[in-house]
């Protein structure tokens, strides 16, 4: 790698940042087509490059302008020679034609007018104008309007390069004229190998493993993990041991974090709040430290479901989480890993309530869970067990109500539940009804109540009979069912759930009573009955007289009045 030339108190970022294509860490596919764009001539008026901050966008950026601009490039190469005047001057930020506005504080619409006015002048030192605008997404809607126009269109010879790590943020139209390149975090391999190259050139002895704690704290920016390297060379000189970069970052060793791992998923309660009180009395932050946790927990996961990623870790650790994949089940590390991973530890809270309150309730779980594979073939090898003696109780004497020779009702579930048949019926029930109240609309009764208030429902073949305790709940759902539009998605709900086209049928478990008492006749006595579950014990007619009604009311005819009684 060339380094650029600066001075020589800068800091290692900007003394190691890429000068050609070829330096670009962890961008390859990006670099490749910018790389064969330029050998070819194939360049666009506009750039969009977006993605996290530190993977080297604007690195890039000046890239294409010193490779648009370098006087040395042969016509089919695209990289830039990085030595000639032009190249040089662009590094430096001294060259005329290379124009970098940062958008965050130039973001007012008379910036961009100003901006405007300038793009219509001619290169003056080299053969493109460049303009690098950074964080374009902090423009405001007047300013994006208006450079919009220019970017559409811009003069010949002129190229503009945006940066943005939002570009959700930027108008469609701005997105549809650009080039489009999304950069992706630098993987720790990438960034591990990047950083020995810089520790060598600058003579510097750190060990693998401290360059991978660095990477891993650098989330996928090279600048930041460039930044850690610098003050550690800072602050230790140049021989780096891991427990500086520990005591710089302010993290707990691996092997802590997998002695709390392995106290949790082997079911030692108390040891691993003693672990967790222990680091938080120490005065360490606990957010890494659940970090840490999480990151373990996942290779555990993944090591128990034959996916090996522990390439994070060291060999012993690695070799720590085999074995406790080996030795855990499954669900007891997924339940461990979905407790830690929802609740974010604060420095509000008082010391480690939430780490506390997810040891426990792991604890909890673990011992609600069924009875272990050894339980089951003790209980299959006939093993005695011994059953406690059941609290004898003097049977309460039932008191049996006057019979009044009423027809015997309909049970709830008709069908008898066998293997979990049962069970499977009630569900696609409740399903039913669930179905009914989200889908079908209501026109004058609500479906699915009325549904809700069956007495028993029986599934026969190919037809579902739902019976009702009272006549008039069956004429409306049969009166709600004449609607095509609800009878037709009735009728859908009932084959999805059950697979088959169902017929409907619906009866009234009482009309036999009403028919046998002359009642039809009288919708009052049918509420009464329906409404206290009653019969009909003698039947007087009463006259009822209009003239003692006041005028205002409406006159009465004769109606039977039947005496019910509650069964």
């Amino acid at each position: 790698m060339r380094r650029v030339q600066t001075m020589a108190n800068d800091v290692l970022y900007r003394k190691w940042r890429p000068s050609r294509f070829s330096n670009i860490v962890g961008q390859g596919p990006i670099t490749q087509t910018l790389t064969q764009s330029i050998a070819n001539n194939r360049t666009s008026h506009a750039y969009l490059l977006c993605g996290p901050r530190g993977t080297g966008k604007t690195s890039t950026a000046r890239v294409i302008a010193k490779a648009l601009n370098c006087t040395m490039r042969p016509p089919a190469i695209g990289d830039p020679c990085s030595a000639c005047n032009n190249c040089t001057a662009i590094e430096t930020g001294s060259f005329i034609d290379v124009i970098e506005v940062d958008a965050a504080s130039n973001r007012r619409i008379e910036e961009m007018r100003e901006l405007r006015e300038k793009v219509r002048f001619s290169p003056t030192a080299g053969q493109y104008k460049v303009y690098i605008i950074d964080e374009v997404h902090q423009l405001t809607d007047a300013a994006s309007e208006a450079f919009l126009k220019t970017l559409e269109e811009p003069p010949p010879q002129t190229v503009f390069i945006l940066a943005t790590t939002e570009p959700h943020k930027l108008s469609p139209t701005i997105l549809s004229r650009c080039q489009r390149f999304d950069f992706r975090k630098i993987s720790i391999t990438d960034m591990v190998d990047h950083l020995k190259e810089i520790a060598t050139h600058e003579g510097v002895d750190i060990p693998p493993e401290a360059l991978r704690i660095i990477a891993q704290t650098a989330k996928g920016s090279l600048r930041d993990g460039t930044n850690i390297l610098d003050q550690l060379i800072t602050s230790f000189g140049s021989s780096i041991r891991v427990e500086n970069a520990r005591e710089l970052l302010g993290l707990q060793s691996e092997d802590r974090a997998m002695v709390f791992v392995k106290h949790l998923l082997t079911g030692s309660t108390p040891q691993a709040l003693e672990t967790i009180n222990s680091v938080s009395s120490e005065g360490h932050d606990l957010q890494p430290f659940q970090q840490m946790t999480i990151a373990l927990l996942r290779a555990a996961l993944l090591e128990k479901t034959g996916v090996a990623d522990t390439a994070e870790f060291s060999k012993d650790i690695a070799s720590q989480l085999s074995f406790i994949a080996e030795s855990v089940s499954l669900s007891k590390i997924m339940n461990a890993l979905r407790l830690f991973n929802q609740f974010r530890h604060e420095e509000s809270l008082s010391g480690p309530l939430l780490f506390e309150l997810a040891i426990v309730e792991l604890e909890l779980a673990s011992k609600e869970q069924p009875a272990s594979p050894g339980l089951q073939n003790a209980s299959a090898n006939n093993t005695p067990q011994a059953i406690p003696p059941q609290p004898t109780t003097k049977p309460r004497p039932v008191t049996q109500p006057p019979s009044f020779n009423t027809p015997p009702t309909k049970p709830f579930n008709a069908v008898p539940p066998s293997n979990g048949l049962g069970a499977k019926i009630d569900d696609d029930w409740k399903n039913f009804i669930t179905a009914l109240k989200t889908r079908v609309p209501k026109r004058q009764f609500d479906v699915a109540a009325l549904v809700r208030s069956s007495k028993s429902h029986e599934l026969n073949d190919a037809i579902l009979t739902i019976s009702f305790s009272t006549k008039s709940n069956s004429e409306r759902l049969e009166k709600e069912l004449e609607h095509p539009p609800i009878r037709i998605e009735v009728e859908k709900i009932l084959e999805e759930i059950y697979g088959k086209p169902i017929n409907l049928k619906i009866e009234s478990v009482n009309s036999t009573q009403s028919s046998q008492v002359n009642g039809a006749d009288s919708h009052l006595v049918r509420a009464a009955v329906n409404l206290y579950q009653g019969h009909v014990i003698s039947k007087n007619t009463i006259e009822t007289r209009a003239e003692n009604l006041s005028s205002e009311e409406p006159q009465l005819n004769p109606v039977d009045q039947e005496e019910v009684t509650d069964e």
